[in-house]
């Protein structure tokens, strides 16, 4: 970490605070010797800090508005070209599911008539006769050295809807997640999350047509709940009503309403294997993380 900030103890930083959790800036306020101590996670967003700080300082009422393009000026992690650069798997992932979306989107996808690009990034091949469908079987697919396919359905997306809702997460999500792994480890993330909640979805339902980035979603979730709740002081900023509302749509998605309410068919499996292998990796890397902590001297 690095210490931006020292400040007599009975000055109120709450605004500051605020302030900072807005632009999701990761940050830590101690206390030593009746002083305040502000922390950062990245050296890039020092500046940022010491700029709101003034601005409170000379402009105790400064709007939002004003702040925030003191940090765009300050530090170039804000915007796309930044989040690029610090977030470049993330990016990697939201356009090259866009280019699919769209190079498939005059397809029918689901399941009548589907280009070659979309038949080899489902979890089985299958083949149509008359109005029946017949799946490969997974021990096939594997004997035949079609690895890609326990992971690339999750560029397959159904309609616009359905991409927009999970590339919003994503972005959310995924740059705060990226941010903290590193691109390495956070590929490595994609590829069991997405693995997982494949996996899930085929033993549980068995071969069918299913797709979509929601499995990385919840294990995104999952993840940063577990992480939050075992590393409190640097959890991920995601609002507690978020989590109900997620765990609210899985539910949905195993009951009958998920029809009744016009949202079709879910895949509920790859949303479980998804939840469960990110509330899991959470877990594991957040007690890892408090025991290095607690093993160090500060």
């Amino acid at each position: 970490m690095y210490k931006v900030l020292e400040t007599r103890d009975e000055e109120d930083l709450s605004s500051l605070r605020d302030y900072l959790f807005s632009l999701n800036m990761e940050h830590r306020i101690s206390e030593s010797g009746g002083r305040q101590i502000l922390w950062v996670y990245r050296l890039e967003d020092a500046e940022i800090v010491i700029r709101a700080y003034e601005q409170f300082k000379t402009f105790p009422k400064a709007s939002q508005t004003r702040l925030t393009s003191l940090a765009l000026i300050a530090g170039p992690s804000r915007g796309l070209l930044a989040f690029i650069r610090t977030a470049p798997v993330t990016s990697l992932l939201v356009l090259s599911s866009l280019l699919i979306f769209i190079l498939t989107s005059e397809d029918e996808v689901l399941p009548t008539n589907y280009s070659a690009l979309i038949g080899n990034l489902f979890f089985s091949p299958v083949t149509r006769v008359e109005n029946q469908f017949f799946f490969v079987p997974l021990e096939q697919v594997l004997l035949s050295g079609e690895w890609w396919r326990l992971i690339t359905p999750m560029f397959v997306h159904f309609s616009w809807i359905h991409i927009v809702f999970n590339l919003l997460w994503c972005v959310e999500l995924g740059g705060k997640v990226e941010k903290r792994m590193g691109a390495f480890l956070f590929i490595v993330f994609l590829v069991f999350s997405s693995l997982s909640s494949n996996l899930m979805q085929y033993f549980i339902y068995g071969p069918s047509f299913f797709g979509g980035l929601s499995g990385v979603v919840y294990a995104l979730f999952g993840y940063c709940f577990a992480w939050g709740r075992i590393v409190p002081h640097r959890k991920f900023n995601v609002p507690e009503a978020i989590y109900v509302f997620m765990l609210i749509f899985l539910g949905l998605g195993f009951s009958d309403l998920s029809d009744l309410l016009g949202i079709g068919k879910i895949a509920n499996g790859a949303h479980l294997g998804g939840l469960t292998f990110g509330l899991l990796l959470g877990s594991l890397i957040g007690r890892i993380s408090n025991g290095a902590a607690g093993s160090n001297v500060a």
